[in-house]
């Protein structure tokens, strides 16, 4: 359990015996959530046409009707597996805080937009230490071959405190090892 949690602006830090919360606050990408809104609505109108358009077909009568609506189906399935990626990404530029849950097993990086959101859960052991990012200008951490990017909204002395806190905290170890 942490003691003391730095007191850094724009930053709230919750602790239970389990796990330490970190509320980040983001600002929005407007030009990215109005694009992406757009999508989604585009998406919805096009599954709702494609839907009606399947009926109209059952109940047509012709015979060619049955290939048809397995043609539709099949775009329809293909249609809904996009439309799971473009909401992902609509929730992602929509939310405005992220949410970080960390303690010895696990870090959650959680973008909520009321009940739902993106949740991300990574293990400790395969993350890195954490670091600041040049692009976008945030922190980051290595999981696997990939950065993961969060706190792009804080300060740049935010940003050093809150590496500062995590790294000595959770990634002692792993930050000895970067400097030999």
């Amino acid at each position: 359990m942490v003691e003391r949690p730095p007191i850094i602006s724009n930053v709230h830090f919750e602790q239970s015996p389990e796990r330490l919360k970190i509320v980040i606050p983001l600002s929005r990408h407007w030009p990215y959530l109005f694009i992406y809104t757009i999508l989604a609505i585009l998406w919805v109108t096009m599954l709702i046409g494609g839907l009606i358009f399947v009926v109209r077909i059952v109940f047509s009568g012709e015979r060619y009707a049955f290939v048809f609506v397995i043609m539709v189906l099949i775009f329809l399935y293909i249609l809904i597996r996009f439309g799971r990626f473009l909401l992902r990404q609509w929730a992602y530029y929509l939310a405005n805080r992220e949410i970080l849950f960390i303690n010895l097993e696990e870090l959650i990086l959680r973008r909520p937009i009321s009940i739902w959101g993106n949740t991300d859960v990574y293990d400790m052991v395969h993350v890195g230490a954490i670091y600041e990012s040049e692009r976008p200008q945030a922190l980051a951490f290595k999981y696997g071959y990939r950065s993961v990017h969060f706190a792009e909204s804080l300060a740049p002395e935010a940003r050093r405190e809150l590496k500062r806190f995590l790294n000595e905290r959770y990634f002692a170890d792993k930050v000895e090892q970067d400097s030999d």
